[in-house]
């Protein structure tokens, strides 16, 4: 949580990612499946077939098929494997000793805080405090930023309420950026009218509010003359929405399925006689009895009877008591 109480990072650990998914920080066995020079590293495979790449300097005297240890430095994201080092790197080392600094809680299935934080994380657009909204659009070369002033209201000169608005923004961006766990390079276009001053100010604020948040890394520019900000951070996690959501921008079917035994599990918890009824789209249910299998087996174990399944034409989960 940060000061204002509100959450400044999100973690998502779901059973279904088992040995495969690559962690970071995690330090693993793996084998050397093919050395790649021309590349910089090699390619490597862990006893559970995930892949990764390891970078190794030129006369590193590794073999194709040698086993060795390696600790994870970034996840998978989009088309790009998992970054893996040799070395017994602490954490610290490569900028995630935040995550043992900042508490981490644990909280009641479906709590508001929190349903509402991965809500702002997976939209396009957030609202700034004290008024206005960012747009955030991350594509394959970078994360680009900007900043609508609609409903803003505030007082003095246009460059003061500039500045105001462009600190601001710099809240709400280093607080997405660690809910949306973004790297590479992130462009913020600033409003105007910014001068020398301002664009100081402003480039301080969000070094100040990164570093807060776990980046004490990263590269941060002043504005330019056109007003675009520029920081580059180093990737750590897989982003969010990767893990979350489909080709389609919609949840994915896993997400959906877990979406509703989410709001299973409240209303279960609000009705502990009640016989109930889940029913999930299409989709969700049929990923439920097909990959799900080993989940709704458990929640068998956990209710018995009192819980039946059903699939729907609906776009959402419902869960209502049994006729």
């Amino acid at each position: 949580m940060g000061d204002d109480g509100l959450p400044i990072a999100l973690r998502l650990e779901r059973w279904s990612d088992g040995a495969s998914r690559l962690k970071l920080g995690q330090r693993v066995s793996a084998r050397i499946r093919s050395l790649k020079p021309d590349q910089g590293g090699a390619f490597v495979e862990t006893r559970d077939k995930a892949e990764a790449f390891l970078r190794l300097p030129a006369g590193h005297g590794l073999t194709e098929g040698q086993l060795i240890d390696v600790t994870v430095l970034s996840e998978a994201r989009q088309d790009k494997l998992p970054r893996v080092s040799m070395k017994e790197t602490d954490a610290e080392s490569f900028g995630i000793d935040f995550q043992d600094n900042i508490p981490v809680e644990d909280v009641e299935i479906g709590d508001e805080q929190v349903e509402a934080a991965f809500e702002d994380a997976l939209s396009p657009a957030v609202v700034i405090p004290n008024g206005g909204r960012l747009r955030i659009d991350r594509t394959h070369a970078l994360v680009a930023v900007d900043i609508d002033s609609a409903g803003r209201r505030g007082k003095g000169s246009a460059a003061s309420k500039a500045l105001q608005l462009n600190l601001d923004a710099c809240d709400a961006l280093s607080r997405q950026i660690g809910l949306r766990k973004l790297g590479g390079l992130i462009i913020l276009d600033c409003v105007a009218p910014l001068n020398a001053g301002s664009r100081q100010k402003v480039q301080d604020a969000i070094r100040s509010r990164l570093e807060t948040t776990g980046f004490p890394t990263a590269t941060v520019l002043a504005p330019s003359q056109l007003g675009l900000m520029e920081m580059s951070l180093p990737w750590r996690e897989t982003p969010l929405d990767e893990r979350v959501l489909d080709e389609r921008r919609e949840l994915s079917d896993e997400s959906l399925c877990l979406a509703g035994l989410r709001l299973l599990e409240r209303t279960a918890a609000k009705s502990p006689m009640d016989q109930l009824v889940l029913e999930l789209p299409e989709r969700a249910m049929t990923w439920l009895e097909g990959r799900g299998a080993p989940l709704m087996a458990t929640l068998s174990d956990k209710y018995g009877h009192r819980v039946s399944y059903l699939a729907s034409t609906k776009r959402a989960p419902i869960v209502y008591q049994a006729p």
